[in-house]
């Protein structure tokens, strides 16, 4: 063992200075075929509060009104905290394993070849169902903005189409973080003329002229089913269901070192906005509240802040879709040639994966036609994994301080963990922190899981939602 090693073992460091050995990464620096290490660390913090800050703040006033202001409130904060740290900790975990591309190789060190297989799977599912929501909202946008000219079914084939022609255009993260930019200040400026205006409204839009209004803005909400309030608290989580990319963030970084300060930046950026306009709308607008929430200041602003958002909403379809055909050619091209050299096999493989991303998430988008619900049903089922419990075992396995023996048991390192817990004042509080976001995540895996399809199946029943494949304005 090195000397490093010795020091920094069963600890977890704020600033970590390990040397990165260059030909265990996943992605090398070259001159030649595409560049897979070209995102600055400001760019790196682009992608990080884009792939949070999006489609999900538009569900997060809606919860409140489940939940009431201060549960809502404490929830929220505690999920912005909770995948902060967790990012941080897939940062701290790839650069002691470099050769670590996601999330499925990171449980091949934990569980062995099934957990990557697994869990490799799952990203690729998570991704593909994120940009069908993707795709959904940008139907949603369509519909608002034309008052419904034609078919919900015509909005969604834009958005897939738009999704496999950009995102197969564009390879590396590097491009994608520039444009991460643009995207990032459109949904901004969709968001907060919205939120300014339900301060500047006397009564909400949306409330029944010429009678008493009760918005019905409360501290506690009472009266809400178990289901109701576990759909709630998975729709909060899926606004911050991005972890399981920094994966890929990281791993194309020019330097990957100052990782740190592209999380802490973006995130930041996301806790804030996050924060202070699910408080806003919520306490100006209370149960006239729509969702998606763009169109709780009246039909005309909505229709502004959704042409604003467009270019946002269109880089959220094809950015998910990138990250889940990446996994798919990174796992399939991996140690050969082909990965970084523009052989046939490379695009060949580039183009099949992007397509069958992009028709399996049309067939979602166009199956599915509910927004918070589907929202709440991917963050419980696949982004708490991803986000909380995944993450909070990473962190342990570092605290184990734990390097692979030959002849070692599969979950040795488990044993290592159990003597060095509570080695440091450090590696308790992340000890702490790990349990509770393995047990919020369990939660919300189960109860939010429940909550979601009980709601699925309500709406179904009660006719609030339209049946699969429908032309039906989905904007209302």
């Amino acid at each position: 063992m090195s000397e490093l090693e010795k020091k920094t073992e069963g600890s977890v460091v704020d600033s970590i200075q390990l040397d990165l050995v260059e030909d265990k990464n996943v992605f090398v620096v070259k001159d030649e075929g595409p560049n897979f290490r070209g995102v600055s660390w400001l760019g790196a913090a682009a992608l990080v509060a884009k792939t949070q800050f999006g489609y999900g703040i538009l569900g997060l006033p809606g919860t409140f009104q489940v939940l009431g202001f201060v549960p809502g409130l404490i929830s929220l904060v505690a999920l912005c905290a909770l995948t902060t740290w967790t990012g941080y900790m897939v940062g701290q975990f790839r650069l002691r394993n470099p050769q670590v591309y996601g999330v499925g190789d990171a449980a091949e060190l934990m569980f062995g070849p099934a957990g990557r297989e697994f869990m490799g799977g799952a990203f690729w599912l998570f991704y593909t169902l994120c940009y069908g929501a993707a795709v959904l909202t940008l139907s949603i946008a369509f519909n608002a903005i034309t008052g419904h000219a034609t078919c919900t079914m015509v909005w969604v084939a834009v958005g897939a189409v738009v999704a496999l022609v950009l995102g197969t255009a564009t390879r590396t993260l590097k491009y994608m973080s520039w444009l991460g930019f643009a995207a990032l200040a459109s949904v901004f400026f969709s968001v907060w003329p919205v939120t300014i205006a339900v301060l500047a409204q006397s009564t909400p839009e949306a409330a029944p002229k010429g009678e008493p209004i009760d918005k019905q803005v409360v501290a506690v909400a009472t009266g809400r089913t178990f289901a109701a309030i576990a759909s709630a608290i998975a729709t909060q989580l899926s606004g911050l269901c991005g972890t399981a990319a920094f994966f890929t963030i990281h791993s194309e970084m020019r330097d990957q070192r100052q990782y740190n300060k592209s999380l802490f930046l973006g995130q930041g950026f996301v806790s804030l906005n996050y924060i202070l306009v699910t408080c806003i709308i919520y306490g100006r607008v209370g149960r006239y509240v729509t969702s998606p929430a763009l169109g709780s200041a009246g039909e005309l602003l909505m229709k502004i802040c959704y042409g604003i958002a467009l270019p946002g909403l269109f880089f959220s379809c094809f950015f998910q879709a990138h990250i889940a055909g990446k996994h798919a050619l990174v796992r399939l091209l991996r140690d050969t040639r082909h990965l970084q050299n523009n052989t046939k096999t490379h695009w060949f493989t580039w183009i099949i994966m992007m397509a069958l991303v992009v028709i399996i998430g049309f067939v979602i988008a166009s199956s599915i036609p509910f927004f918070n619900d589907l929202l709440a049903l991917i963050a419980a089922l696949l982004g708490s994994l991803f986000t909380l419990i995944m993450p909070a075992l990473l962190g342990i396995y570092i605290m184990s301080g734990y390097s692979k023996l030959e002849g070692d048991g599969l979950l040795a390192w488990v044993g290592h963990y159990r003597r060095n817990w509570n080695s440091s004042r450090k590696n308790t509080i992340h000890s702490l922190v790990a349990l509770l976001a393995i047990a919020f995540g369990a939660f919300i895996l189960v109860a939010g899981t429940y909550g979601a399809v009980d709601s699925i199946v309500d709406g179904y029943r009660t006719g609030r939602v339209s049946r699969a494949f429908s032309c039906e304005d989905n904007s209302n």
